[in-house]
């Protein structure tokens, strides 16, 4: 059965994966730093946590060599930082490592708190963001429909009407007008109050939350 290359498929990551927490004080933090101590090994890591990625790709993102790469990925899998999560096909058909990091998020904390706490305190929060974002975005659809200009809508000529030569807006219009002329889009303003409503409301929910612990 011919194949056609390159052949890409889409990489599912398990959904039950959360924050990795690193305290300074274990020994494995040493690990950790001397695994991140080069940049490219840093970005190496950022990159993965955008999307999995092969090690050619990452080449051409920290504009190093492909060896380079595979050296830092080494580094980092030995730390458990990143693995191997699927196989792709290149355009000659060569397999290649798909990687991607092990966790969500790499949280280096200090201090006696308890480390299950903070891991909940961590879950809560991303949790918290990801139905923030979703939110925004129709809080944005809606707004952007509401503030717009009317589909098909003519406005009322200035001195239409026989009031005067003032002429009639709804409260759309002049919302969206008003936004206009300051150079705001009124959704983008409306989305943007929605999320650092929201993002306030989060953060006292946590805090409250935290200190009941």
């Amino acid at each position: 059965m011919s194949q056609v290359f390159p052949l890409r498929t889409a990489v599912e990551l398990d959904e039950d994966r959360g924050p990795r927490l690193v305290d300074l004080a274990d020994d494995a933090a040493d690990d950790v730093f001397a695994a991140l101590s080069s940049g490219t090994a840093r970005t190496i890591l950022a990159e993965l946590h955008e999307s999995p990625q092969a090690a050619s790709d990452l080449a051409e993102v920290t504009d190093t060599s492909v060896q380079n790469v595979q050296y830092h990925l080494e580094n980092l899998g030995d730390v458990d930082l990143v693995e191997v999560v699927d196989t792709w096909y290149s355009e000659r058909g060569t397999e290649m490592k798909v990687y991607a990091p092990t966790d969500d998020a790499l949280v280096l904390f200090a201090g006696s708190q308890d480390r299950t706490t903070l891991k909940d305190l961590l879950f809560r929060a991303l949790a918290g963001v990801g139905l923030l974002a979703p939110a925004t975005a129709l809080v944005w659809l809606a707004a952007d429909r509401l503030l717009g200009d009317p589909a098909g809508s003519t406005p009322e000529p200035a001195g239409g009407g026989g009031g005067g030569g003032i002429g009639i807006q709804t409260v759309e219009e002049g919302a969206g007008a008003a936004a206009g002329a300051a150079g705001t889009d009124p959704a983008l303003v409306a989305a943007g109050a929605f999320l650092l409503g929201g993002l306030v409301v989060l953060t006292v929910a946590l805090g409250l939350w935290y200190r009941r612990r």
